[in-house]
């Protein structure tokens, strides 16, 4: 990827063209300022949609406020009724965290002459690769909070000097914010349950996704699950034995033969789902490292109980790519000059920190996964 704004010094033929072949098509197309803003409108309106649908919606809801605030273990009791006393007033104990904020910047740059003597293939070449480092942010956001045990921390991560942005349930010594789960079904928690796996054998088994199972249910997250891994444990997850694929559009399958019943569109940028295991639908999501998975209940797009919280701008309802001027260079000479890409948001854990189980399956010890 080469660094900095284009100029008329990109503007050379490319190895393989005939300059004779080139001669009667210039290479002005009349591309204007208003063309490639009308351009880059279009592109960045399709993709903030698509950071917000398909997959990542399910995974996500949104709030602009800086504080999450849930209900902690406590146990409801009844007194028996007496003709004469009083029963005990109860009241719920509570706790809190905060969502991270963090500003990303994607530059662009085009100069007065270049784009007088633009091709629209370049043009194009520079928004598609702005708009992919848009997307990569935005997965290795998600990923990363999935897949990490410790709270975020520091005014870097635009949390103060105090703020804390923990996972999901973990053992008290693993966070600053203590998580007693709600008694469900007559189980109560303590503040040592753990969500964050590791499991030895450097293999996914049946018994991995049947423990996920149980450990989202007895939280009353009832079924079907997602799991989402990374494409190294693909192959080793599909030849499991309980595990039910979806069909091949090139296959004719006989009447005996059990198929998942869900649509192997992708939802997003390079996820495809495989099949079905202990209800768990399971996608393969790029970036995911080997041996690491994270199941889910999704209770539909952009949902409050979904597991992540993207914290947005005050005042907006979701994050949004913006396109601006860089104001840190003045009155450039046409609106082009000096573009950058702005995008602000920050990813935490919602109030449901039961709703989401990480897996590591290379050691008994958990390690945080780093995505790609």
């Amino acid at each position: 990827m080469a660094i900095g704004p284009r100029d008329t010094s990109s503007l050379v033929l490319m190895t393989g063209w005939d300059a004779t072949a080139l001669k009667n098509w210039q290479l002005a197309d009349g591309t204007s300022i208003a063309a490639v803003q009308a351009q880059m409108n279009a592109g960045l309106g399709a993709l903030n949609a698509e950071l917000t649908g398909g997959l990542w919606g399910q995974l996500i809801s949104f709030q602009d406020k800086p504080d999450v605030e849930y209900a902690m273990g406590d146990t409801g009791e009844m007194e028996l009724h007496t003709e004469y006393s009083r029963p005990d007033s109860q009241r719920a104990t509570t706790e809190g965290h905060m969502l991270p904020y963090q500003k990303f910047d994607r530059g662009l740059g085009w100069t007065w002459d270049y784009l007088e003597e633009a091709r629209q293939e370049q043009i194009d070449a520079d928004l598609a690769l702005a708009f992919q480092a848009v997307r990569n942010r935005w997965r290795l956001s998600l990923l990363t909070r999935l897949l990490q045990r410790g709270d975020d921390s520091g005014a870097g991560k635009g949390l103060g000097t105090g703020g804390l942005s923990p996972g999901f349930a973990t053992t008290a010594g693993s966070t600053g914010v203590d998580y007693v789960p709600p008694t469900y079904g007559g189980t109560a928690f303590a503040s040592t349950h753990e969500h964050y796996v590791g499991i030895t054998g450097g293999v996914f088994t049946n018994a991995v996704f049947t423990d996920v199972k149980s450990e989202l249910r007895e939280h009353g997250h009832q079924p079907p699950y997602n799991f989402i891994a990374g494409i190294s444990d693909e192959s080793v997850i599909s030849n499991l034995t309980n595990f039910i694929p979806i069909a091949q559009t090139n296959v004719r399958y006989g009447s005996t033969v059990d198929l998942a019943a869900i649509s192997a569109e992708p939802l997003a940028e390079g996820v495809y789902p495989i099949g079905v295991i202990s209800d768990s639908v399971v996608w393969i999501v790029p970036g995911i490292p080997q041996y690491y998975g994270f199941g889910w209940k999704s209770y539909g797009n952009l949902s409050r109980r979904n597991p992540l919280r993207v914290r947005t701008t005050k005042g907006m309802a979701r994050p949004t790519v913006m396109a601006s001027n860089d104001p840190r260079n003045g009155s450039p000479a046409h609106p082009l000059q000096y573009m950058m890409l702005q995008f602000r948001f920050g990813v935490g854990v919602g109030e449901e920190r039961t709703n989401g189980t990480p897996r590591y399956v290379n050691s008994a010890t958990w390690a945080d996964g780093t995505p790609t």
